[in-house]
């Protein structure tokens, strides 16, 4: 038994196959002109401290580091964690074993929060953490002297 498909069902097809094709032309063109796919935005693990108040940022901190490393333990995955999360962290030359911890964040225009974790060591293991959360005025941006001069 031989099955002829119509000339109505090619033409159906053929339609939708131009119609698909418009479309995905339409799409891609579309995607050129806006600039392709966004990239996506990595945030750091630190503004969740920050992102309900810095009243709270403190305590925030400390419960969710002494819950994943209480003291005594391991220094180096704590420091590695407080690493991964967004904080810069430099040792304290004027008391060994101490580490300084700092995340800042742009509040306005004119302010930066700044939230400051000391990780207390005894070389080895944790033996304190003290988080602090300080405010201050953003830094004043200073004039280019080479673009003032040429004006």
């Amino acid at each position: 038994m031989k099955t002829l498909i119509s000339r109505d069902a090619l033409r159906t097809l053929r339609n939708a196959c131009i119609v698909g094709t418009m479309i995905c032309t339409g799409l891609a063109g579309y995607a050129a002109v806006a600039g392709g796919v966004e990239p996506m935005r990595m945030e750091h693990d630190a503004n969740r401290y920050m992102a309900r108040g810095l009243a709270a940022s403190e305590t925030r901190l400390v419960q969710d580091l002494v819950a994943h490393h209480p003291l005594g333990s391991d220094a180096g995955s704590l420091l590695a964690r407080l690493s991964r999360s967004g904080f810069e962290c430099q040792p304290d030359f004027e008391s060994p074993g101490t580490y300084a911890c700092v995340f800042s964040r742009q509040l306005s225009f004119a302010r930066i929060a700044r939230l400051t974790t000391r990780v207390e060591t005894d070389g080895l293991r944790v033996t304190a953490i003290n988080p602090s959360v300080t405010v201050a005025p953003a830094p004043q941006l200073q004039p280019n002297t080479v673009t003032l001069a040429a004006l």
